[in-house]
């Protein structure tokens, strides 16, 4: 790929191997989508077609005792099993959100881990602990049913502590330290999170629902054990098997034993109830994600220590490691009755450990192939393809490549690895491919729309740059899915060949053991695996985030050369907090060019004066603020400070003391009343324009004493009408205004005529999304803050051209986080309120 350097000529760091790169792109992204639609779109069509096919398969879910019972019975464990397993996540969830120091690091590696680890492995240990405790429950009996929820909880509690922690970590710190000052601060975070949690919740739930390796041992009868054994007998557990009686099979000791084909339809249309449940909790989940708001999508960055996890949601977070992971392995390595010897494990496991290590390895090359090919093309459908093929459970899957690939012409898949790889990309594709997708996000789109400028392929842009910067994170993710390859128990019980010979099943075998050396050895080795791999994954996955991160920005530097990349700022004023020089979520902002000074206010109500260095003069609270605050701040000619007070529907006057000199307004629609006020400018004549909004859209203008002269515009979309006008600047005769909800700016004369609407929504020059501070430059040029694009933007005020811009969404020097307001003043410098990292940005031209 050509890229520029500083005398401008091309130069490219290799001749160009693909004469045909586009070609072979596409074949490559043929090649990946070709696997993909083999491993996960065709069982999901042959599912699909069992419905379409066999309509008897449909008619015989009439609800009867027998299916009623067995699906509330799988609800009820699996739900139990959520809600455990996020109550126990709440300490750690803490910890990784607002954790300081090294606990919030561990525990985002030591979780990942634990979830990793084999679902039967743990189940065995926390049986090996009962069994020390000389405690033995009545198979499938309450205690029992118990035990297997209890197992369940602790081997998925990591996946809502991860969900939930993140969560909480990208919420909006401010929000929750006004509620600390309030004393509502668990029950604002609550309400925060409650998507989060309820998310994660309803996935515990649904993974929980496809396991039936921890309830078989003990004959415990949920539809994940009714499904396993109706495929393999053509029967229910049960001796009321209405679907064995539908084939015409009086009993699997009869000899009648149906075909492959009618058990595989039985087994589906046992698993269909299933199968729905989870898709409805799967739709829960996905809901849940979506709860966060524009705010929380972002790094927060610092938070005030106030908000640190109390320390005992850090003993907690301890506890509930040592109980989850720590407890049923020590039980494991208790529990052995002879010296674990390295050498004579692998003397008795090393076919099944090679054999496994073989398959896995496998998985974990073509899901390398299957990432790096992935970033060539984009495509939504093949990742909903894979995720439908992965909520289908491993066992449904397992079946439908049976019946696809059991037959004599296709024996080379079917009795060999391949058809145990094909499932596992087909459970876990969507690992692969939302890691892929991650290098068509921001700022990855930038590098693949620069490449593309500089004329290179989509071959070329991917060798060259995407797959350089992104083989950490593809890595992590083929890394991954070679160890749940290792792990994954459902789909290895069902389909594992002979040959290789693999661990899983031999594991499955042997869990009925009350205690058994060989079942805990091998358990032990494969937990070992399970760490070693996932420490190397987690590193890789790390890493590579770092480094992209930092090798991102240097390439888009060198790319473009200097062009709207992220500008260092001058001068960082303030921090976080309530303090002198301090501030929370500060909205507001406004220059006094007479004695070179600055006024802010933020979600406290608090209005502080500032020099022009940003040093702390003196400070204020509006009256009152329990309604909410002011969102601008306007100095008049005569040098006093005029406060639209947005929650109280009225103007406050102060001096550049803070003594409050006069006030006007009420809340309503008529002349001189106000809902929700936002901004105020002055005429030459002296004459005061005031913005407001919420559904009351307009001008209303005021002389000197606040005496009502006349009003214009109206809510609405068209021209001369707005929807939250939010900034107005006045130059001559002509009123300049953000219409901030129709994303652009509109131009009045001083008498209300309407003159020109400039820009539309968008991230392009002159385009915008919330357009919310307006100030104008000694040249006359307007500088217009973006709420939504978070950025600043140097406009012509004739054409509405965009002419600069700086900022970009984050959190560090010279990036912002839903910026307010925008101030310029005698020099020239422009004054950012960048509001969701607590601080002012000094930027120069």
């Amino acid at each position: 790929m050509g890229l520029n350097n500083a005398s401008g000529s091309r130069t490219h760091p290799d001749p160009n191997p693909f004469p045909a790169g586009d070609g072979v792109s596409k074949f490559i992204s043929a090649l990946v989508w070709t696997v993909i639609l083999i491993c996960c779109a065709l069982p999901v069509a042959w599912i699909a077609a069992q419905f379409a096919l066999n309509p008897r398969t449909l008619r015989e879910l009439h609800v009867d005792q027998f299916r009623l019972a067995l699906l509330r019975r799988t609800v009820l464990y699996s739900v139990g099993v959520g809600i455990i397993a996020t109550l126990l996540a709440f300490p750690a969830a803490w910890v990784i959100g607002r954790g300081k120091g090294l606990l919030a690091p561990v525990l985002g590696f030591v979780l990942p881990i634990s979830l990793l680890m084999p679902s039967l492995v743990i189940a065995y240990g926390w049986k090996q602990l009962l069994r020390l405790m000389n405690l033995d429950f009545d198979p499938a009996g309450f205690w029992d049913v118990m035990r297997c929820i209890w197992s369940l909880a602790t081997w998925l509690w990591p996946l809502p502590a991860i969900v939930v922690g993140l969560s909480l970590r990208r919420s909006d710190p401010q929000v929750q330290q006004q509620a600390l000052l309030d004393g509502a601060l668990l029950r604002v975070m609550l309400r925060q999170l409650a998507g989060p949690i309820i998310g994660s919740a309803c996935a515990v739930s649904m993974l929980a629902m496809q396991e039936f390796a921890v309830y078989e041992p003990t004959g415990i009868s949920v539809v994940a054990t009714e499904v396993r054994m109706v495929f393999e007998t053509g029967a229910y557990s049960s001796p009321a098997n209405p679907i064995t009686q539908a084939m015409g099979v009086a009993s699997v000791g009869s000899g009648s034993l149906p075909d492959q084909s009618a058990r595989a339809a039985a087994a589906v249309e046992t698993a269909l109830p299933m199968l729905a449940m989870v898709g409805l909790l799967a739709l829960m989940a996905y809901l849940g994600a979506r709860k966060l708001s524009a705010a929380e999508n972002m790094e927060t960055g610092h938070w005030p220590p106030a908000l640190n996890a109390p320390t005992l949601s850090q003993a907690g977070s301890w506890l509930i490691v040592a109980v989850a992971l720590a407890v049923p392995i020590a039980a494991l390595i208790v529990s052995m009755g002879r010296p674990f010897d390295i050498h004579r494990i692998w003397e008795e496991f090393s076919p099944q450990l090679t054999g496994s290590i073989e398959v896995a390895g496998v998985t974990g090359i073509v899901g390398m192939m299957i990432a790096m090919g992935a970033v060539l093309r984009q495509s939504r459908g093949f990742v909903g393809v894979s995720v439908v093929s992965f909520l289908i459970g491993g066992q449904i899957l397992a079946i439908a490549l049976i019946r696809l690939y059991n037959r004599p012409w296709l024996g080379w898949v079917y009795e060999g690895l391949l058809i145990v790889v094909m499932a596992y990309v087909g459970r876990f594709g969507w690992i692969l491919l939302s890691a892929a997708a991650v290098t068509w996000s921001r700022p990855w789109r930038q590098l693949r729309d620069l490449a593309a400028v500089d004329g290179a392929s989509a071959m070329q842009t991917a060798r060259y740059v995407i797959w350089p910067l992104a083989w950490p994170i593809l890595g992590a993710s083929a890394m991954f899915v070679l160890i749940l390859s290792l792990s994954e128990v459902p789909a290895t019980v069902l389909i594992s060949p002979q040959k290789p010979q693999m661990l899983v099943p031999m594991l499955m075998t042997w869990v009925h053991m009350l205690r058994y050396d060989a079942m805990i050895e091998a358990s032990l080795v494969m937990a070992a695996m399970v760490v070693v791999l996932g420490a190397i994954a987690l590193a890789m996955g790390w890493a590579g985030r770092r480094a992209i991160r930092i090798m991102c920005m240097v390439l888009l530097v060198g790319l473009v050369c200097g062009c709207h990349d992220r500008a260092k700022p001058q001068a960082i004023w303030c921090d976080t907090g309530i303090g002198h020089g301090q501030v929370v979520y500060p909205r507001g902002i406004a220059y006094s060019a007479a004695d070179d000074s600055f006024f802010i206010v933020d979600r406290q109500a608090h209005i502080q004066h500032l020099d022009h260095d940003g040093k702390f003069i003196t400070d204020w609270h509006t009256p009152v603020w329990e309604q909410g605050k002011p969102v601008g701040l306007t100095v008049g000619p005569d040098g006093n400070l005029y406060v639209p007070d947005t929650h109280y529907h009225r103007v406050l006057v102060y001096s550049a003391t803070g003594e409050l000199l006069k006030k006007w307004g009420e809340k309503g629609t008529d002349s001189g009343q106000f809902i929700y006020p936002t901004d105020i400018a002055f005429d030459s004549k002296g004459n005061i324009f005031v913005s407001e909004y919420g559904d009351n859209d307009r001008i209303q203008v005021f002389d000197r004493d606040g005496k009502f002269l006349y009003q214009f515009g109206k809510f609405g979309q068209g021209n001369g009408e707005f929807s939250r006008p939010q900034s107005i600047v006045i130059d001559r005769d002509l009123l300049y205004l953000t219409d901030a909800c129709n994303h652009r700016l509109e131009v009045f004369k001083t008498d209300g005529t309407f003159v020109r609407t400039m820009g539309k929504v968008g991230s392009g020059p002159g385009e915008f999304r919330f357009p919310y501070g307006l100030d104008m430059d000694s040249s006359g040029r307007l500088v217009v803050c973006e709420f939504g694009n978070n950025r600043v933007q140097l406009i012509d005020k004739e054409t509405g051209k965009g002419l600069a811009q700086w900022g970009l969404a984050g959190r560090e020097p010279g990036e912002l986080a839903y910026p307010w307001g925008v101030v310029v003043d005698k020099r020239d410098r422009v004054i950012a309120v960048d509001a969701g990292n607590n601080r002012l940005q000094v930027f120069e031209f």
